[in-house]
């Protein structure tokens, strides 16, 4: 998704010359292409995060598109007051993209986890919060932040996302996204694990359970038209993020549900209130939090039969 982001990025800074590209000091083998062909329009602020916040914030007032881009852990936790202030406060057309969301970088340890993002990015006011699950939603998410003048935070993948999307579907912020019909429980997933969740779904076929999959690729502001159509047939919904419990896509969806006084019997798969202390990839560390394996439905839903 990495390189699916510096080629959007680049395409679109042919056609616009108010694209800005910032980095404190990360983006090796990611950023070189834009760096060589927008040398005026680009710019390694060393390990300053929160002073390239503050100058993409002075950009934006001139006129300037500036896009923030650093791992995930780094692009919102170490400059959290100046995003606050600079970016959703003043409304800035800032974009700020973070790489290896969730346990991605899981190796490298809890510093490198990402868990908290969703939440603290969603608590802002005027951000908006894209969580892309493959390169097709990268691609689509991106091109469309061109042209929306507001904060914007993006969790994107790092390389060799697998993808889950149809190359013609047509991915819109704010929408969610049907990959798969199903009338006994409806999953709904946002950012990489999708593609993992979306391999469940032959394993419940085998459980006789029949599941839809619907992505979110925007955790703000939700797709509330397509919740209120899950109210109205008081669906079952499992709900799985590679994010905290507390805060993410799950919290956001079941706060809404319980003001609409829905009747749905909900879910939520999510990493549990705790820091993870193994040291593993991805794969091993959600496998130890219990959301790589394919759950037992009927048990999870307290042993009820899926209707």
């Amino acid at each position: 998704m990495r390189k699916t982001f510096i080629t959007v990025l680049l395409e679109q800074a042919k056609l616009d010359q108010k694209i800005f590209l910032i980095t404190p000091d990360m983006g090796f083998s990611v950023v070189e292409p834009f760096m060589q062909a927008f040398p005026d329009r680009f710019l390694n602020t060393g390990i300053a995060e929160q002073n390239a916040i503050g100058i993409a914030a002075g950009l934006s007032f001139e006129g300037f598109k500036p896009y923030v881009y650093s791992m995930a852990p780094f692009a919102l936790m170490r400059s959290y007051e100046q995003i606050r202030l600079d970016a959703s406060y003043m409304q800035a057309d800032i974009k700020i993209v973070g790489s290896g969301g969730g346990v991605q970088n899981g190796a490298q340890g809890v510093t490198h986890h990402v868990i908290e993002d969703f939440a603290i990015a969603k608590v802002l006011p005027n951000m908006i919060v894209c969580a892309p699950a493959d390169p097709v939603e990268a691609r689509q998410i991106l091109e469309q932040s061109v042209n929306i003048e507001s904060p914007m935070y993006i969790r994107i993948g790092k390389n060799n996302d697998p993808v889950v999307h149809n190359v013609n579907d047509i991915i819109t912020i704010g929408k969610a996204f049907s990959l798969a019909k199903g009338a006994d429980l409806e999953i709904i997933t946002t950012g990489t694990i999708t593609c993992r969740v979306f391999d469940w779904l032959p394993e419940l076929q085998k459980q006789g359970v029949c599941a839809a999959l619907t992505v979110f690729p925007t955790i703000k502001p939700l797709d509330k038209d397509y919740l209120d159509e899950l109210i109205k047939i008081r669906k079952k919904i499992l709900i799985v993020e590679e994010h905290s419990i507390i805060g993410g896509l799950g919290e956001s969806i079941c706060a809404y549900f319980a003001l609409r006084k829905a009747a749905n019997d909900i879910k939520h798969m999510g990493i549990p209130d705790s820091f993870n202390h193994c040291v593993g990839n991805q794969q091993y560390i959600l496998e130890n939090m219990g959301l790589w394996q394919v759950p037992d439905i009927k048990e999870l839903f307290n042993g009820e039969l899926i209707k």
